[in-house]
């Protein structure tokens, strides 16, 4: 099942602000309060672009952050009922697609190294979730 997969992340030179403070070895109160508000930005301007992803076969896609994680959901047109083979190749493409350039894009990421992460979901119309998965400072070894 060949599907073609967005793979958008908000860029985050725009949060370059906040990472100074968010570089200490343990992390104070203040400092996780930073990283959920950079986490809120996130998704603020993913949601402001999110109308800019949709084709044939993205029907929706919206950002929600959630203390220190973003939850990216995307909603696909992809038929019902998919048979286990057909959901492992699309998980297995989808997490190909997608952890390379976020793990790249989050490498120098002091937020990233502290906390912030972030979590995909994609369902298809019918409610039926395809794939979830997290990206993380472990996921990416880093």
């Amino acid at each position: 099942m060949k599907t073609k997969i967005h793979v958008v992340f908000p860029i985050l030179t725009v949060l370059s602000f906040f990472y100074q403070s968010a570089y200490a070895q343990s992390l104070t109160t203040a400092q996780i309060k930073q990283i959920e508000e950079i986490a809120q930005t996130i998704a603020s301007q993913y949601n402001a672009m999110s109308d800019a992803l949709l084709d044939q076969m993205t029907v929706s896609t919206h950002a929600i952050a959630i203390r220190r994680n973003v939850r990216i959901e995307y909603v696909l047109r992809v038929k019902k009922g998919l048979s286990i083979v057909e959901q492992r190749e699309f998980s297995d493409d989808t997490r190909r697609a997608v952890l390379p350039p976020a793990c790249q894009q989050n490498a120098n990421n002091p937020a990233f190294d502290r906390g912030l992460y972030y979590t995909f979901v994609y369902l298809n119309t019918y409610g039926e979730k395809l794939v979830e998965f997290n990206v993380d400072k472990v996921t990416c070894k880093l």
